[in-house]
C-alpha cells in the first residue's frame, strides 16, 4: 500500500492522521487468515461503502480487511470503555 492510498484510507474511515500508514502486522495476519464468510460478515458490519471505496483506490483487498479489523477493534474498545464508565456511575449512585 503506498502512502497516498494509506492516508486516503485512514481519513475516509475517520481514523485521523495519526493512524495513517500501514496497518499493524497482527491485523494483516488476521485478515489473511480470515475465512471468506467471516470477511463478508466483517464488510457488512463495518460497511460495504468503506470496502468498495478503498478497494477502488488500489489498496489490496487483504489490506482493506486489515484496516476494517483495526477500525472494528478500536470501536469495540471505545464501547467497552463507555460501558465501564456507565457501570461505575450506576454503582456510585446506588451507594451514594
Amino acid at each position: 500500500m503506498n502512502d497516498i492510498n494509506a492516508e486516503y484510507a485512514a481519513l475516509s474511515m475517520g481514523m485521523g492522521r495519526e493512524k495513517v500508514g500501514l496497518t499493524k502486522g497482527e491485523y494483516l495476519q488476521k485478515a489473511k487468515e480470515l475465512p471468506k464468510l467471516a470477511s463478508k460478515r466483517l464488510v457488512l458490519r463495518v460497511g460495504q461503502k468503506y470496502f468498495d471505496e478503498l478497494t477502488t483506490t488500489g489498496i489490496q483487498e487483504v489490506e482493506v480487511l486489515a484496516l476494517l479489523l483495526e477500525m472494528e477493534d478500536e470501536q469495540l474498545n471505545e464501547w467497552r470503555g463507555a460501558i465501564v464508565k456507565i457501570r461505575a456511575r450506576k454503582t456510585k449512585a446506588r451507594s451514594g
